[in-house]
């Protein structure tokens, strides 16, 4: 008996530490392998603009979410739309984030074979300035009046789009500049009534003596902002949809982490982008700034359809569903909710994406 004893209370204390090694499962969130699955690491370009981030790259870097789950991603800024597109069709980067919706749907109205797989902000801070004492008081406001914008920008497309739905399109001038910083000079000087830029100008626009007079989501809700593309021929090939899958599961759980944490995400943008503290904190922390990853293809296809409308792209016979992908990305979010059965926030973010895909 003395010598069965200690085998007893061995076996007790191995099947204790069984079953303790059994229960710790980790939370959605926390570093874990299970994306990673000992595959080689795949690698990826990715084109953005450096004036308002690429807050999920950031998030997934900081949380290691890409190491675990074998992406290797690599920023490439380009600040012009047109060099980005330019980029894009001739192999020099693999895939665009923050050049709007807009211009990228010209481009495929035109003939360029691009598909859209994902998100990075289905609304971005693209205020409507005026100087402090002009008048708005609703869209009325705007009639026979001068409004300077950049071409194919995300506040040019949706004010346009905003107009044309009300009927007032034709009662108001367009003044295009080429830059942003040049839409603000032009109000304060007087020779436009209104103006919208692109996200990260509100404080430039307050030293200006400028106001925002009209946020164009309170008129036009999920308008697409600035959506995730690459040529759907790179897409076509199995090992790049791979890398899609593993860098929008990291995208997709850097989200997640984003949630109640926009202090850091604020550092973390400050850290990596040459812009101050008090810049990035406007737009990160801004209600009218929505950072989403989800496709969104029923937003994309109204804005096709009212960019037909004012005019911005001819009636054409190109099917535009056929250039959005949405199946990676719910491979991906659906990949997560089996990984990760007890975040909510995964779960709803499968409601939206049966909402805003359908």
């Amino acid at each position: 008996m003395k010598k069965i004893l200690p085998v007893i209370i061995l076996c007790l204390i191995m099947t204790l530490a069984l079953v303790g090694c059994g229960t710790n499962a980790p939370a959605s969130g926390t570093a874990d392998t299970k994306g990673k699955a000992n595959k080689d690491v795949l690698k990826i370009s990715v084109a953005a603009q450096n004036n308002s981030g690429q807050v999920f790259q950031y998030m997934a870097e900081a949380r290691g979410f890409l190491q675990e789950e074998g992406i290797d991603v690599n920023m490439v800024y380009i600040n012009n739309v047109t060099d980005a597109l330019t980029a894009l069709s001739g192999g020099k980067v693999d895939v665009l984030s923050t050049y709007g919706t807009g211009g990228p749907l010209i481009q495929i109205a035109n003939g360029q074979d691009f598909t859209i797989f994902g998100g990075y902000m289905i609304i971005g801070e693209t205020p409507i300035y005026g100087k402090r004492e002009t008048e708005w008081k609703n869209l009325e406001s705007f009639r026979g009046k001068k409004i300077g914008i950049t071409r194919g920008g995300t506040a040019d497309t949706v004010i346009r789009g905003i107009l044309s739905e009300a009927g007032l399109l034709n009662d108001v001038t367009f003044v295009e500049y080429k830059k942003n910083q040049e839409v603000l000079q032009a109000i304060a000087a007087g020779e436009v009534d209104f103006g919208g830029t692109a996200t990260g100008h509100q404080l430039q626009a307050a030293d200006l003596g400028l106001d925002v007079k009209m946020w164009p989501d309170e008129y036009w809700p999920n308008h697409s902002c600035c959506r995730m593309l690459a040529t759907s021929a790179w897409i076509k090939d199995e090992k790049n949809q791979e890398a899609l899958y593993r860098m929008l599961r990291a995208y997709l759980r850097a989200e997640e982490a984003m949630q109640g944490n926009k202090d850091e995400v604020v550092d973390l943008v400050v850290k990596k982008l040459d812009l101050d503290k008090p810049t990035v904190t406007s737009f990160v922390k801004s209600e009218h700034m929505k950072y989403d990853s989800d496709p969104f293809k029923n937003s994309v296809i109204k804005m096709w359809d009212r960019m037909i409308k004012f005019g911005y792209i001819k009636e054409n016979n190109i099917p535009i569903a056929e250039h959005i992908n949405t199946s990676i990305y719910k491979k991906a979010l659906e990949s997560l909710i089996k990984d990760y059965p007890n975040s909510q926030f995964f779960k709803d973010k499968l409601v939206q994406f049966n909402q805003n895909n359908s």
